[in-house]
This record gives C-alpha cells, sequence and structure tokens, in this order.
C-alpha cells in the first residue's frame, strides 16, 4: 500500500498528511467536513481560541459519529479507527499551534 502526502488546509493553515492512496478522499471529506465545524463554531462568535474552536469540533464530529454508528449498525471497530483519525488530525494542528 503506497502512502501519498496529501497537502490540506485547516484553519487557513497548510498541513501535508501521509494517507493511504485508497483513502485519499475520505481524507479529503473529513477534512471538508472538519473545516466546516470549526466554521460553524467560529461564526457562533461563542468560543474565540484556536484550541477550543478544534477541540470543539472534535467533539461535534465524534458525537456524529457516535449517533450515526448507532442507527446504521456500524461496527465498533471502524468508530474507534474514525475517531482516532479525527483525535489525531485535531492533535496536529494543536501542536503546531503551540
Amino acid at each position: 500500500m503506497s502512502i501519498e502526502q496529501v497537502s490540506v488546509d485547516i484553519l487557513g493553515r497548510q498541513f501535508n498528511i501521509g494517507t493511504p492512496a485508497s483513502e485519499k478522499e475520505t481524507l479529503l471529506q473529513a477534512v471538508h467536513m472538519l473545516n466546516q465545524k470549526i466554521g460553524t463554531i467560529q461564526s457562533s462568535g461563542r468560543i474565540v481560541e484556536t484550541d477550543k474552536i478544534v477541540i470543539m469540533a472534535a467533539l461535534n464530529l465524534t458525537h456524529d459519529l457516535l449517533k450515526m454508528s448507532a442507527k446504521d449498525g456500524l461496527a465498533i471497530g471502524e468508530i474507534e479507527r474514525r475517531i482516532s483519525a479525527m483525535i489525531e488530525s485535531c492533535d496536529k494542528v494543536l501542536r503546531t499551534e503551540g
């Protein structure tokens, strides 16, 4: 399985993320969803600190995933993999902000 470097924009910053070529589109969809959640939180104006915005976006996405998985019957292993990937993405953003 070949790893491809994908350049993505999160919070106006460029990140290069290594991903299996077969999962590139899924990664891009995840980034799009994350940016949508971040935008929603930013536009509310209640939270202004970048790290808190990212954490809230991660919590919102995880909550959405858990609701969806309960409804659609996704396997718990798949849920854990998706949550871990989201957390890893958030950690990368927070490390670069710090």
